[in-house]
């Protein structure tokens, strides 16, 4: 019964152009796993940018970094300062071997994000001499957060909407990039650029409408846990973004350029 439901959907689906596009977006996003590899890729941003966002407070003002982390959700400082959590220079001081530590360690969301890259597109695994490139997308993604607090707190509500999506423009047509070494034709990698900014801009409006509210409910019913949880399933959305814009730009405008693809390895 079921099978044959589907069977009947898929065939009216086909029946017209957005329908078609519709099953073969679908048909992306089962493949790729999409709830599996958000997963993924929301606890290597909590676990591997974050850190490097924090430790960067050692050559950037400690106000940006507030704004970064905490004022998207709403949170007073002050209360994380008394309960033992204060982002500062000197907290985060690690010294230049703890710098380089959490850059290492770092690049594994790069590596996550790479692996997502290669199965949506078919492109080989960076190999360990091109790790470089793993490092630049950290640091790429990390100075774009940053930049991100410091747009809205120099500029109005509509300049930094602005500047972010063309900011994230760049960022996100850089980072495939690099994680697949130009193998992938370039009007599909400016394209997921343009989607994967467009999308983010919009959860990231939508995030400071909702967050401070859903934070203070979390926080009362939690305590600081709650703003931990806050913070993850927003970053969860935020890996559905990074995740499903590559997925819907292949289905869309991919396909015709998947025998440009070059497979051969490094």
């Amino acid at each position: 019964m079921l099978a044959t439901t589907v069977a009947r959907f898929r065939a009216e689906l086909n029946t017209h152009p957005v329908g078609r596009a519709l099953e073969r977006i679908l048909v992306g996003l089962g493949r790729i796993e999409l709830v599996d590899r958000s997963m993924t890729l929301a606890a290597q941003l909590f676990t591997s940018v974050l850190p490097v966002i924090m430790a960067a407070s050692v050559l950037v003002d400690t106000s940006a970094i507030r704004e970064t982390l905490l004022d998207p959700f709403g949170v007073d400082p002050d209360v994380l300062v008394q309960d033992g959590f204060e982002v500062t220079s000197e907290a985060a001081a690690f010294g230049a071997v703890g710098l380089l530590m959490v850059l290492i360690s770092g690049t594994s969301f790069a590596r996550a994000l790479g692996r997502v890259y290669g199965k949506i597109w078919d492109t080989p695994v960076l190999r360990l001499s091109h790790a470089w490139r793993w490092c630049a997308v950290l640091l790429l993604v990390a100075a774009s957060a940053l930049l991100t607090g410091l747009i809205h707190q120099l500029g109005s509500p509509v300049f930094a909407v602005i500047a972010q999506w063309c900011m994230w423009v760049c960022v996100w047509t850089a980072c495939p990039t690099l994680l697949t070494s130009g193998l992938v034709p370039t009007r599909v990698l400016v394209a997921t650029g343009v989607l994967t900014a467009t999308l983010l801009t919009a959860v990231s409006i939508g995030g400071r409408v909702a967050l401070p509210h859903v934070t203070a409910s979390s926080e009362a019913h939690f305590g600081t846990l709650g703003i931990v949880f806050t913070m993850v399933g927003y970053l969860f959305v935020v890996a559905i973004v990074l995740v499903a814009s590559p997925v819907i730009v292949q289905a869309l405008i991919g396909d015709n350029d998947s025998g440009d693809v070059e497979t051969h390895p490094y």
